[in-house]
This record gives C-alpha cells, sequence and structure tokens, in this order.
C-alpha cells in the first residue's frame, strides 16, 4: 500500500497527465473524460489515486465530477475565479493588506488600456459603449450597477487580446470588491464619466491618452479608497471573504 506521502505525488503527477491529455485531445467545456474503469487502466493507479487526481482538477476548474447514473468527469474551463482564488491566498498568508492590490492594479491596469487602444476590435469598442450605456441605467440600484460596471471592465481586460491580463484583471478587481468598498451614487456617476474618458481614447486608438486616462481613474480611486475606508485598505486580504462574494 502507497504510503501517503507517495500517493500524493502520484495523484499529482496524473493530474498533470489529465490535464494536457485534455488539452492535448482539444476536448471543450462538456466533453466527458474517460470512464474511470479506463482511466484507472490508463493511468495505471488505485481508484483512490485516481479520485484525488480528479479532485485536485475540479478545484482548479479543469474538470467537473458528477456523481450518479451518467456521471463521470466531465471537462470544465478554468477561468479568472480561479486565479483570484489562488491570489487571495497567496496574499492572505503573506499577510498583504488591500493596498498592495490597489497599489498592483494601478500599475498593471494603465498598460491595459494602452495596449486595448492597440488591440480592441471595432465590435469590441461597440460592445464596451453598450456596456458604459448599461452602466449609465443602473447607478441608481447598486447590486445592478455591480454587474454592469463588471461586465465592462472584463471587456476592456479582454479587448486586449492579452489572456494574462483577461485573467488578472477582473481577479484583482474581484479582490478588491471583497473588501467591502461600496460607492455612493455619485461616485458612481464619477466613476462612469472616468470610464467614458477611457473608452472615448480606446475608441480613437489614442493608447497614450487611454493609459492616461486609466492612470488619473486608478489615482482618484486609491485617494477615494485610502481616504475613506483607512481601516479596510490596511486589512490583510482574506480568502474567505472572496469565496463569500461569490456564493449566489
Amino acid at each position: 500500500m502507497a504510503k501517503p506521502a507517495a500517493r500524493e505525488l502520484t495523484s499529482r503527477r496524473v493530474a498533470q497527465d489529465i490535464a494536457q491529455e485534455i488539452y492535448d485531445r482539444g476536448l471543450k467545456p462538456g466533453d466527458k473524460y474517460l470512464p474511470e474503469a479506463d482511466a484507472l487502466k490508463k493511468h495505471g493507479v488505485a481508484r483512490g489515486t485516481l479520485r484525488e487526481a480528479l479532485r485536485y482538477l475540479e478545484i482548479q476548474g479543469v474538470l467537473r465530477v458528477r456523481s450518479g447514473p451518467g456521471g463521470g468527469a466531465v471537462v470544465d474551463r478554468p477561468g479568472w475565479p480561479h486565479l483570484a482564488s489562488t491570489i487571495a491566498l497567496l496574499l492572505q498568508f503573506a499577510h498583504a493588506p488591500f493596498r498592495t492590490v490597489l497599489q498592483a492594479r494601478s500599475v498593471i491596469e494603465p498598460g491595459m488600456a494602452e495596449l486595448a487602444a492597440r488591440n480592441a476590435t471595432d465590435y469590441e469598442v461597440n460592445a464596451m459603449a453598450d456596456d458604459l450605456d448599461a452602466i449609465g441605467k443602473s447607478i441608481g440600484v447598486h447590486r445592478r450597477y455591480v454587474k454592469t460596471y463588471a461586465r465592462f471592465w472584463r471587456r476592456l481586460a479582454e479587448s486586449t487580446h492579452n489572456p494574462l491580463l483577461a485573467f488578472l484583471s477582473p481577479a484583482l478587481r474581484a479582490i478588491v470588491d471583497s473588501a467591502g468598498f461600496v460607492p455612493n451614487e455619485l461616485y458612481r456617476a464619477e466613476t462612469l464619466e472616468r470610464l467614458r474618458r477611457v473608452h472615448a481614447a480606446v475608441a480613437a486608438r489614442d493608447a497614450e491618452g487611454a493609459r492616461l486616462a486609466m492612470r488619473a481613474l486608478e489615482d482618484e480611486f486609491e485617494r477615494r479608497l485610502t481616504t475613506g475606508y483607512p481601516r479596510q485598505m490596511e486589512r490583510v486580504v482574506a480568502w474567505s471573504d472572496l469565496m463569500a462574494q461569490r456564493e449566489p
């Protein structure tokens, strides 16, 4: 019988092999992986080791394991929430306050806006304009505002056509949001106007203008949080806060 440490190493190796196989075979979300009997034969491990490997991949968002008749391992796709979860855990055990996430964002997102101005398609520019209109219509209802606001930011990150930024920007924003900052209606309206300036520069393909407009937005956001929420800014990031935010 394998020792716990050896079994853990084996399950990790099997998880890596399965992930590579999913990639190499071009399996898409919703596709089924091998039935358990076939997977056991292919990887040459015990049932417990295989299930540990599948559970590890499930946590990483690579697949979902369905129980019952017709169940089994179904391919999924990792997304930015998985990255946010990992970053939040790392920051918590590094005793990093929310201030550090905001600082990172203020460095990254002006460059993101600059890249969006260079790479965004006409469709993406128009879609972001629609998102801004939706933000304007939802300013008075915080729950709706949060959804439309987040959608614009994800679209902006995706319009860079840089997959790392498309994952990283919404992940960092979700972590900051988990601190419980709730902008009042006046500030939401002011933020919308700043977003319109960023979008106008992106639409004009003005990379430098987009960078400067985003820099001004980030500076104002950091100033407001530093002066309005000093204790929360110095609070250590908590993984539990992020996960609670994601619960329905």
